[in-house]
């Protein structure tokens, strides 16, 4: 009777250590007609296939509740304000590419200038989960947030473009604000 309880918890046990780490990807807080434009988060392999949805598992969580940790239902999206908690697939140290675009049918309902209603791409990260695993190495990656935050031209008005990096904005580094502003071009 024992060994029928045990076989689910060990199942259960596989399929977590497979998704081991922990890559928070936050969205800060910008203007109000910024925040509501969602984006959706994209991984693809080295070889450039899509691996959204098969090699990681996410949650999100609001940063005004950071310990509230919804699992998402249908897509892996970010508005301003979020956190998005991927679970990637590291079992064989895996590399991925990941990024960030805002399709134009989602943007066209918001009050946002014409030049603002197209579809909004990002940079790329690569992500190497090997380095993580093997903390003996010197290379050891300790990486666990990327920020998400929109660009801007010289003039301080959004591009429609994202931004992914491990590194803080200088914005969010100096001080806590409540809300940030883009990248300048």
């Amino acid at each position: 009777m024992r060994k029928i309880f045990l076989l689910p918890l060990l199942l259960i046990s596989t399929i977590f250590s497979s998704f081991s780490n922990e890559l928070i990807i936050y969205r800060p807080q910008n203007s109000d007609n910024i925040n509501l434009v969602r984006c959706w988060v994209k991984i693809e392999d080295m070889d450039g296939n899509d691996v959204t949805y098969t090699a990681a598992r996410a949650a999100y969580a609001y940063m005004d509740r950071p310990k509230e940790l919804r699992w998402y239902q249908r897509s892996f999206f970010l508005e301003g304000g979020m956190a998005c908690h991927l679970y990637l697939n590291t079992s064989k140290g895996e590399k991925y590419r990941i990024s960030v675009y805002t399709p134009k049918k989602h943007v066209e309902d918001f009050p946002l200038p014409e030049n603002l209603r197209t579809d909004w791409d990002s940079t790329v990260f690569e992500y190497d989960s090997s380095k993580i695993e093997n903390s003996v190495d010197k290379d050891y990656n300790p990486l666990k947030v990327v920020f998400v935050y929109p660009s801007a031209d010289e003039n301080w008005f959004y591009t429609p473009h994202w931004n992914i990096d491990y590194k803080a904005p200088t914005y969010l580094r100096n001080r806590d604000p409540q809300f940030t502003k883009p990248k300048r071009e």
